[in-house]
């Protein structure tokens, strides 16, 4: 039970902290770039890569791993914003900037998880 109260409280932070930054960076909305949702699901992508690669080193306990990568990271990135963001994009003829949008969330995304596993994992022995 206590691993799931953990996972509640750190998705409300997790949150919190994307509606933070939507006030911070643009958003997008009809055919304006959403850099907002770009910044978090790619820092995101970043962060749950590194979580992971401490967890595989089992620098990071599984129960922090689930209140972190679960609850907080899972509630700060956001797929369902994504693919609003880029039908609106579509909706509105900004034909290349939903294409630029998907690429970059995709191979961005992939590249950064990489790297935070690699840097979570640390120097191979």
């Amino acid at each position: 039970m206590t691993v799931i109260v953990a996972i509640a409280v750190c998705g409300f932070f997790g949150a919190v902290s994307r509606h933070g930054l939507t006030l911070v960076l643009p958003n997008g909305g009809g055919s304006s770039f959403p850099w907002a949702t770009l910044a978090i699901n790619l820092s995101g992508s970043l962060l749950l890569g590194w979580l992971s690669g401490l967890a595989l080193r089992k620098l990071v306990s599984p129960w922090w791993k689930e209140a972190l990568g679960t609850g907080f990271l899972g509630a700060f990135t956001t797929f369902s914003a994504f693919n609003a963001q880029l039908w609106e994009l579509w909706r509105h003829d900004a034909y290349a900037a939903a294409v630029l949008y998907a690429a970059s969330s995709g191979i961005a995304g992939w590249l950064l998880a990489s790297l935070g596993l690699k840097l979570g994992r640390g120097r191979e022995r």
